[in-house]
């Protein structure tokens, strides 16, 4: 009888001592504790446009400097001002600067800010990494997937085409001076400062 009763006692000390080992939960419970906070892009973005972006037009350099040194050296550039993903031969900067308005065409604006110095303001197809990877403010290494990390750039691009892109592109006309600052993005194999275009992050007209 003795060793019945201490092989139960041993059963019910074991299945406390189980029972105790883990955290039971209600599963609602658990799924609604362990459930990711869903990153939101356009939040993001916008804390990046009101905190961030006004540092990257104020410390991004003079466009015309940038294009003589593209002609001279652009290593020195691309390691003074760029920035870039890995090993991509892509690398991405702010820009700013200011001139004059020569044409007026379906995708952007040609401006003149030197002398045969002509830049591209895009006013169509704002899409790419450019606003995010030329800031080199959203590292890549503080997101949890690609998707995420992506989504970002789409929300950047659709503030400068709501914020910027669309009010030049239905005011701008020939003649007329832009001031200006954006992202651009050169590939340092193909280089070519006659097709430099920068997506607009901030621009002002006047009428020369």
């Amino acid at each position: 009888m003795n060793k019945t009763i201490k092989y139960i006692v041993g059963i019910v000390v074991l299945i406390l001592v189980l029972y105790f080992s883990f955290d039971i939960q209600k599963l609602d419970v658990y799924k609604a504790a362990n459930t990711n906070i869903q990153f939101n892009a356009k939040e993001f973005a916008q804390d990046f446009w009101e905190t961030q972006l006004p540092v990257c037009i104020s410390n991004a350099p003079e466009v015309n400097a940038v294009v003589k040194q593209l002609e001279l050296n652009p290593e020195l550039v691309f390691s003074n001002y760029a920035h870039k993903l890995g090993i991509s031969k892509t690398h991405y900067l702010f820009l700013k600067g200011s001139g004059t308005i020569t044409s007026v065409d379906d995708e952007f604006l040609l401006v003149q800010t030197g002398e045969n110095v002509y830049i591209q303001v895009a006013t169509d197809f704002i899409f790419g990494n450019a606003v995010r990877d030329g800031s080199g403010k959203v590292d890549i290494n503080e997101f949890v997937n690609m998707t995420d990390f992506n989504n970002v750039s789409v929300a950047l691009n659709k503030l400068a085409k709501e914020k910027v892109v669309s009010r030049i592109q239905k005011s701008a006309k020939v003649g007329m001076t832009i001031e200006f600052a954006g992202a651009a993005e050169i590939n340092e194999e193909n280089i070519d400062v006659t097709t430099i275009r920068i997506i607009p992050v901030n621009a002002k007209l006047s009428d020369g």
